[in-house]
C-alpha cells in the first residue's frame, strides 16, 4: 500500500511539473515548453456540461482571426518556434476561445568537458547558455541535476561490475529534457602509476603531419603539447588500457620540433608529462648518398636505415652521413632515421632516391697486407650476394697482373715471383640484384 501511495505522489509530482493549464482554465496539456520533434497532449477539460462542441487549433493566429479545427487531441510540433493552442467551445450558440502558449525549442549541443580525477572523483564543467539547466542518468537512471559551469560528482558507489559508470548528460527547457541533446560517456576508475606515456613519434614522409602512439590508460584526461603551446586535448576511452593506436596531427609549421603529453589530474590540480622530439631528414647524391637530419633534443643512440635494414648507428648526436658503398646506379634507396630517447622511438620520414652514379656496388678494402700473419694476407672483396663476378688487377704501368671469376678468390699480391708495395687499380664486373654493375677503384699494397 505504501508502495503504490509512493507512485500516486510521484506521478502527480510529475503532472504539477510537465501539466500547463490555458489561459481560462479550460484545457491543461501534458507540457507546454521543450525540444522538438514536442507532442503536445490534451490531458484534461474543465467545461461547462452545457458544452456541445469541444474543438482544438495547435497553430492558431489569433491576428488572423481563422480556426482550423485538429482531428485529434494531440500535436506534434518538428520545428522551433511560439505557438498557440486554442480551444473553441460551443456554449448556449455562443463560440468561445481559451488559449495555451507553447514554446518548442531546437535540441542544440552544448559543450561538455569532464576530467576524471583520482579517488573517483570527476569534475564535469558545461559551457552553454541555451538550456534552463541539465539532467544527469546514470547507468540509465536519473540520478540528479547539473547546472551551467563546474559540477563535481563522486562515483565510488554508482560503479557497475565492470568498474565503468555510463552516464548521460541531457539539456532541460524548464524541467523537461525529452529530446532535446544529450551528452553520452563511460567513465572508469583510474590511477596514475604509469609515468611512460609516450611510446614512438613518426613523421610522414611528406613532414605534413605525424602520428604520436600512446600508452594509453583508460578514463584518463590527455593534453597534447606541441612547442609549448597546447595542441589538443581529450579523454580516453574506459575500456581500454595500454594499447597503442596513433593520434594524427597536422604539422602546421612543417617544422614543429618537440611535444610533450600530459596527463591531467585537475580535481586534484596534479598532472605526470612525457616528451620525445621529431626527426626531419633529407639526402642527396653527393660523392655517394649525402644524408642530412636535424632534430632538438639529445638522443640515446640513432640509426640510420636503407630499405628498412641498419647500415650506421650513432652514439653522439650526429647530423649528416654519407653513404658511399653498396649503391647501384638507378636503383631507389629509401633512407629513414630512427632515435631513441629513455625507451621512446622518434621515426623521422623515409627519403627516397635513385643514385645517377654506382658508389661500391660491393664493398672493397682500400689496402691489403700480404705477410702471412693472417690478417688482410689477400686482396678481394667482401663477401656479397653477387652472380657472374669477374675482377681483374692491374699495376701502374696498365699490365694486367690478375684475373678472377670467383668473389672468394682473391690476389695474394705475387706478379712474376714479387710482391711489389705500390697502387694498383681493380675492375668488377658483376651482376647484383638482377643489374649488371662495372666497379672500379684503386688500392695500396703495403709489404
Amino acid at each position: 500500500m505504501i508502495k503504490k501511495i509512493l507512485f500516486f505522489i510521484i506521478c502527480l509530482y510529475s503532472n504539477v511539473i510537465y501539466s500547463q493549464k490555458s489561459d481560462l482554465g479550460r484545457f491543461t496539456v501534458n507540457i507546454n515548453k521543450g525540444c522538438y520533434p514536442l507532442k503536445v497532449e490534451i490531458i484534461d477539460e474543465n467545461v461547462d456540461s452545457s458544452v456541445s462542441v469541444i474543438q482544438y487549433d495547435f497553430n492558431y493566429s489569433p491576428s488572423g482571426n481563422i480556426f482550423n479545427p485538429s482531428t485529434g487531441k494531440s500535436f506534434t510540433y518538428n520545428e522551433e518556434g511560439n505557438f498557440i493552442i486554442a480551444q473553441a467551445i460551443n456554449q448556449d450558440g455562443i463560440q468561445k476561445i481559451d488559449i495555451l502558449n507553447v514554446e518548442v525549442k531546437k535540441p542544440e549541443p552544448f559543450d561538455v568537458k569532464l576530467f576524471n580525477c583520482l579517488n573517483n572523483n570527476i569534475e564535469i564543467i558545461i559551457e552553454d547558455s541555451y538550456y534552463d539547466g541539465f539532467k544527469l542518468y546514470i547507468n540509465n537512471t536519473y540520478f540528479d541535476d547539473l547546472k551551467s559551469g563546474v559540477n563535481k560528482l563522486n562515483y565510488a558507489s554508482l560503479l557497475n561490475s565492470n568498474n565503468i559508470i555510463s552516464g548521460r548528460i541531457i539539456g532541460k527547457i524548464e524541467e523537461n529534457d525529452i529530446n532535446c541533446s544529450e551528452f553520452k560517456f563511460d567513465i572508469s576508475s583510474i590511477n596514475d602509476n604509469n609515468n611512460n606515456i609516450l611510446d614512438s613519434i613518426i613523421l610522414s614522409n611528406d613532414r605534413t603531419e605525424y602520428s604520436i602512439y600512446l600508452k594509453y590508460e583508460k578514463s584518463t584526461n590527455y593534453n597534447i603539447i606541441v612547442d609549448g603551446s597546447i595542441d589538443s586535448s581529450f579523454i580516453s576511452s574506459s575500456n581500454i588500457n595500454n594499447y597503442n593506436f596513433p593520434l594524427v596531427l597536422k604539422n602546421e609549421t612543417y617544422n614543429e620540433r618537440c611535444l610533450r603529453i600530459e596527463k591531467e589530474y585537475k580535481c586534484d590540480n596534479k598532472s605526470i608529462d612525457d616528451n620525445l622530439c621529431l626527426i626531419y631528414m633529407n639526402a642527396y647524391e653527393e660523392d655517394g648518398i649525402k644524408i642530412e637530419f636535424n632534430y632538438s633534443n639529445d638522443f640515446d643512440s640513432l640509426h640510420i636505415l636503407k630499405n628498412n635494414l641498419i647500415i650506421k648507428s650513432f652514439y653522439n648526436n650526429e647530423k649528416k652521413h654519407i653513404n658511399n658503398t653498396n649503391i647501384i646506379q638507378n636503383q631507389e634507396y629509401c633512407y629513414r632515421i630512427v632515435g631513441f630517447y629513455n625507451n621512446k622511438i622518434s621515426k623521422s620520414n623515409t627519403f627516397c632516391i635513385k643514385p645517377e652514379k654506382n658508389y661500391d656496388p660491393v664493398p672493397v678494402p682500400n689496402a691489403f697486407t700480404p705477410n702471412n700473419d693472417g690478417l688482410n694476407d689477400v686482396f678481394k672483396p667482401f663477401d656479397s650476394n653477387v652472380s657472374e663476378f669477374r675482377m681483374i688487377i692491374l699495376n701502374k704501368l696498365g699490365e694486367q697482373i690478375f684475373e678472377t671469376n670467383d668473389i672468394n678468390l682473391g690476389w695474394d699480391g705475387y706478379f712474376k715471383g714479387k710482391i711489389i708495395q705500390g697502387s694498383y687499380v681493380y675492375k668488377i664486373e658483376l651482376t647484383i640484384d638482377n643489374k649488371n654493375v662495372v666497379q672500379t677503384g684503386k688500392f695500396i699494397l703495403i709489404k
